[in-house]
């Protein structure tokens, strides 16, 4: 269809363009929409044919295309301009973060084998175990990619489309989103769109020269990868921003809550903004190191900086002072929204499982990431807690038949109010010391914590403060 349209959930609508024609120059949209004016909507290349995705809100408007500089129109136009009408509806708002999440390595979440490279359970049948993620008190799950892949971890995506065959296809995931969502689980997408498979129908064509060879970084020398890894050849989001943006509107209209960007360091922070503005649901980015460049354009970030060195920290590799200085400078420089919508963990499916860097310090580092700003998340296992080296070896199939040791103490602080605002952070001796809105605490390298978080108990006169103790 020339114009395809769906309800965004906040008031606007995703509007798509398209045309079957191929383009040597240009090819844009023009409308009222954008003050009829060429290049603020360009044509790109989404498959098989050429299409500009934006997002406006109800009303009247007109346009028509401009392909190497001729004027085209869509069948039934009035006058010299097509006609575009969108209804209103029910505004809804822009969703945001979540209160803690748990992640969910795909392939090893439920082995039904324990030899092979792929090992795990389609996604019907693991929606069965979603319950007890739910009992945990978690608000969202995270999914690493659903894509089909010649790997067992999906990072090297044949199509951004459609669902693994080996999950269940699409309506595997959509059994499984409807299970997460009865019992109140919003559920996170992970989207490795810095690259593809080498094995991708686009990339293959784009090495025979074809019109998707815009699509990624080559020449006749050859082409930029993913950590030099020849199967991830790069992509150029100059030529493939368009069949991004069409990859994440599919998946926010099939029902995906929010998204995580893999390697999004990778990928420039202006396009970021572009997909976050569109899609208008939370972009989480995956950011290793200093996250300065992302805070305008991510709603936020899997914040490794706060990661390295609590890890450290709690392993005695770094001082007080050291985890102190990190806490203050982003207090100083993230913006509000952008620190609470950021993901605060002990280890994910590229780290070295928690319990085995930090053993019975495992308990105190979890208090911490929860009472400081930001969003928690547990790498699932951690609450057995399993145990786990370097990648792949943190991939270990899920043990499903030990009874979770930390799973008291991670309900316990799921069900915690979340900390909006630090108010004071200081060093004495080789303790931190730390006050937020929700909570007052003291974590030292000789061992001796103490947590004692606010609860509200009510009485006939009204609501008054009471303090309780985290056990740890």
């Amino acid at each position: 269809m020339p114009v395809s349209i769906w309800e965004r959930g906040d008031g606007y609508y995703f509007v798509r363009f398209s045309r079957p024609e191929s383009f040597r120059r240009s090819a844009y949209v023009i409308g009222d929409f954008n003050a009829h004016s060429r290049g603020s909507v360009e044509l790109k290349w989404c498959g098989r044919e050429i299409c500009a995705n934006v997002a406006l809100p109800p009303g009247s408007y007109r346009y028509h295309y401009e392909i190497d500089g001729k004027q085209l129109l869509d069948p039934d136009p009035q006058g010299n301009e097509n006609a575009l009408v969108i209804p209103e509806s029910e505004a809804m708002g822009r969703k945001r973060s979540t209160s803690s999440i748990y992640q969910i390595f795909v392939d090893r979440f439920l082995c039904v084998r324990q030899s092979g490279e792929r090992r795990g359970a389609d996604l019907r049948t693991m929606a069965g175990k979603l319950d007890r993620v739910k009992a945990m008190r978690f608000g969202a799950v995270y999914l690493t990619p659903i894509f089909p892949s010649p790997s067992y971890h999906r990072y090297d995506a044949t199509d951004f489309f459609n669902v693994d065959n080996y999950l269940g296809g699409n309506a595997g995931f959509s059994f499984f989103l409807s299970k997460a969502h009865g019992l109140g689980l919003k559920v996170i997408l992970d989207m490795p769109i810095h690259h593809t498979s080498s094995r991708s129908p686009y990339f293959l064509e784009a090495l025979r020269d074809g019109k998707f060879r815009q699509w990624y970084y080559m020449d006749e020398n050859g082409y930029d990868t993913f950590a030099n890894a020849k199967s991830m050849p790069k992509l150029n989001y100059d030529g493939a921003v368009e069949w991004i943006k069409d990859a994440f509107r599919h998946w926010s209209t099939f029902g995906v809550d929010a998204f995580r960007v893999d390697v999004a360091s990778g990928i420039p922070p202006c396009r970021l903004w572009e997909l976050r503005n569109y899609v208008a649901k939370p972009i989480i980015a995956e950011i290793w190191e200093k996250p300065y460049m992302w805070l305008n354009a991510v709603d936020g970030i899997m914040n490794y900086q706060l990661w390295d060195v609590v890890m450290k920290f709690f392993q005695g590799q770094v001082s007080a002072r050291d985890l102190e200085e990190v806490i203050l400078e982003q207090r100083k420089f993230f913006p509000r929204p952008f620190a609470l919508n950021s993901w605060n963990f002990l280890g994910t499916h590229d780290t070295p499982r928690a319990f085995t860097l930090l053993k019975d310090k495992m308990r105190a580092a979890l208090a911490l990431i929860y009472i400081l700003p930001g969003t928690p998340l547990l790498y699932y296992g951690d609450e057995v807690p399993m145990e786990g080296n370097a990648d792949p070896d943190n991939r270990r199939c899920m043990d499903w038949s030990t009874t979770p040791a930390l799973s008291d103490l991670i309900t316990k602080l799921n069900a915690l109010r979340r900390p909006k605002v630090i108010r004071s952070v200081k060093v004495r001796g080789d303790c931190l010391e730390m006050e937020t809105d929700v909570a007052r605490a003291s974590f030292c390298q000789s061992g001796k914590h103490d947590v004692f978080y606010r609860s509200y108990r009510f009485y006939r006169r009204g609501k008054r403060k009471a303090k309780s103790r985290l056990p740890l």
